[in-house]
This record gives structure tokens, sequence and C-alpha cells, in this order.
């Protein structure tokens, strides 16, 4: 399904979910004619996503806009770092502009591309799916007419079982899913990775309605690494 969409809207992309740590920010602008990219910064590693403030302050400077009408952020899966950072930069942007701000996965972002393409193809239906650590893969799954993925697990690689049938892959990883895969698994070269305008354009359809609700949270797939203390938490100083 394609949305058609004719109002001007001022869009602001925030994206820090990729495992191999990344920073995006961008200023895009969607109206009668599509949409246009105005400004972007992309910065790799730890610094880049501490960085976000500023590449922010960048690209609306750059824009020359006062403030946006949408906020757009990646929700995951991905980075547990990049997620919070991220997720917590656009809600305090969308609280200090009185925008609205809604949050996509990084399946969703290329759902419109990968289930036409599935569909031509008379695919079960489409995986994107994309690197973790420790030796495992993100798998989002969905029907080939699908602009939500029906599911996000975590799988280890050496566990992970295929799904039979007819399936379009795609992500950052389809080539090792390739090898893995038995031969009734088959792939189509596509693009692996969210375009900015991808994922600004998946989030406007679901601030319109076209998609179902998903809050602008981090989805975290796997547990927090992080543990309390075995003899507990420190007493509260007198």
């Amino acid at each position: 399904m394609t949305t058609t969409l004719n109002t001007s809207h001022r869009i602001v992309v925030l994206d820090a979910a990729p495992a191999e740590v990344r920073a995006r920010v961008a200023c895009i602008e969607q109206d009668k004619n599509g949409f246009h990219v105005h400004s972007v910064r992309t910065e790799a590693g730890h610094e880049g996503i501490g960085n976000m403030p500023c590449l922010l302050d960048d690209v609306l400077k750059e824009a020359g806009w006062e403030r946006p009408d949408l906020v757009v952020v990646v929700i995951g899966p991905g980075s547990f770092t990049g997620l919070r950072t991220s997720c917590s930069l656009a809600a305090g942007l969308a609280f200090g502009y009185d925008c609205p701000v809604v949050g996509v996965t990084r399946g969703e972002a290329l759902a419109e591309a990968l289930s036409a393409y599935a569909a031509q193809h008379e695919c079960e239906g489409w995986l994107h799916v994309t690197a973790a650590r420790s030796g495992r893969w993100f798998v989002e799954s969905a029907a080939p007419d699908a602009l939500t993925p029906g599911s996000v697990v975590a799988v280890r690689q050496v566990d992970w079982e295929p799904p039979s049938g007819r399936w379009l892959v795609a992500g950052d990883v389809g080539d090792a899913v390739l090898l893995k895969a038995p031969d009734f698994l088959e792939a189509f070269p596509i693009p692996g990775d969210a375009g900015i305008k991808d994922i600004a354009k998946a989030g406007l359809r679901r601030s319109q309605g076209h998609m179902g609700d998903r809050p602008a949270l981090p989805l975290y797939v796997d547990p927090p690494e992080a543990r309390l203390p075995a003899a507990g938490l420190r007493a509260r100083p007198e």
C-alpha cells in the first residue's frame, strides 16, 4: 500500500540504532513533490551518539527551521546506548517544540519496498535481519502485504532455523543469512539499510494513522545486560 502525502511537513529524523554504533540526524521536508533532505549529519562511534544534540543543532540551523512539525526516531532493534540516547532526545525535542514524535523500527522503514518486492516474487513474506552482539541476529518478519513487522526477535546465528517457503531477505547481514539458509530460502538483492527518507516516510505514515501504533520508546529485543550488585545497593548516605 502506498500512501499519498500532499500536505507539507518538516520532519526531523534521529537514528542511532545500528549495532556498529553510528548516529544520524536529518531535516527532511515532505511536500507534493516528495521528500527532500535539507540537511543531514552522520558521526560514528559512541562519541557520535553522545554528540547527537550538537548534530541536531547543526542540521536545524542549516535547514533554517525554527521548529519541526514531526520528530521520527528509529526505536530498534539495535544498540542499547544508541536507542536510549536517540529516543530521549526525540522526546525532549518534541516536548520543547510541542510537536508529535513517533517511532519506527528498522524493518518498518523499508517495509513498503520490501512488501512490494516480496509480493511481486510471490514470497511468503520478508525478513529484515541485522547484526547484534555475541554472535546473534535481530530478525524482523512480515507478510508480503504488511507495512508493520509481525515480530522482532533475537536469535543465535548457530541455532536459528529459517522459516520454510520462499522469503525475501534484507538487512546488513543478508549475505550471512544466505550462507546459513537451506535451499528453500531465497533472497533478492535490495538495499538492506534504511535510508533517511525511508525513515521519514514510515514515520509520517504512522503519525497519520496508516500504520499501527508503536510508542517512541526503545525496542529492547534483549533483556538489559546491566545487573544489580549481588550484595544489593548501597545504603543512602545520612
